[in-house]
């Protein structure tokens, strides 16, 4: 007679948690017999199968590819494996790409310009974008003339830093200056370069540079912790005059 496992002696060989041998029990993936006390005994043979499970989990098969490598000769088996040999390669190649970003992160380089990380947050802010002017013309022209995010172009986000760098040399003067009024129309301008923004909008943006955490970061190369309050401010008094 086959030696018998108790649910703690698979556990203690595996490392495997009570929860998860009772989740695979309930779903027909591995499903042992069970004694006059209802309580659950594995065979060799159920040890075995656990292994072969925990193995291809290990090699990040789904659930689903598990339950039907565990019923697959072994041409099947190794035509999977190759499979998921592309799919280990490129999630290798993405964790890479994620250890580089976060490299560039802790020396000090913006989110924003990060591509890495910036992907999912460009993703959030047109979903926002989206929800705030999605009906108007001038969602839709951006979203037409202009589907990159701009500080992943270099050459835009070196012309926007050109501009926020005329913003912190006039950061001491009057906002209702003419030297202020003059930096707000230029980055209107060259907003507007990009996609036509009304000034309900440009202020909108000003205010975001203001108010949302993501761009705290990128400001700060410009060693003025009050300059994206001033653009808000400067933004929303000279386009609200016209």
């Amino acid at each position: 007679m086959d030696y018998q496992y108790s649910i703690k002696d698979v556990i203690d060989i595996t490392s495997i948690t009570k929860r998860t041998l009772h989740y695979y029990d309930e779903i027909g993936l591995l499903s042992p017999k069970k004694d006059s006390r209802n309580y659950r005994i594995y065979s060799q043979q159920d040890l075995v199968k656990l292994q072969k499970i925990l193995l291809l989990k290990a090699l990040d098969f789904n659930i689903k590819a598990i339950a039907k490598l565990l019923e697959a000769n072994e041409d099947h088996l190794i035509t999977s494996m190759r499979a998921q040999l592309n799919v280990l390669d490129d999630k290798i190649k993405k964790l890479h790409q994620t250890k580089r970003a976060i490299h560039q992160y802790v020396n000090g380089v913006p989110i924003i310009e990060i591509e890495e990380l910036n992907e999912h947050v460009t993703h959030q802010y047109q979903k926002e974008a989206q929800i705030k002017y999605g009906n108007s013309n001038v969602y839709q022209t951006f979203t037409t003339r202009n589907t990159h995010d701009i500080f992943s172009e270099t050459q835009i986000k070196n012309d926007l830093d050109a501009i926020f760098e005329e913003f912190r040399h006039v950061i001491d003067q009057p906002i209702e200056s003419e030297c202020v009024h003059y930096v707000v129309t230029k980055w209107k301008n060259y907003m507007n370069t990009l996609a036509y923004f009304d000034d309900e909008v440009l202020c909108g943006i000003a205010n975001t540079y203001h108010h949302d955490v993501r761009f705290q970061n990128y400001f700060k190369k410009f060693d003025a912790p009050d300059l994206t309050c001033f653009i808000s401010n400067a933004v929303n008094y000279h386009l609200n005059q016209t």
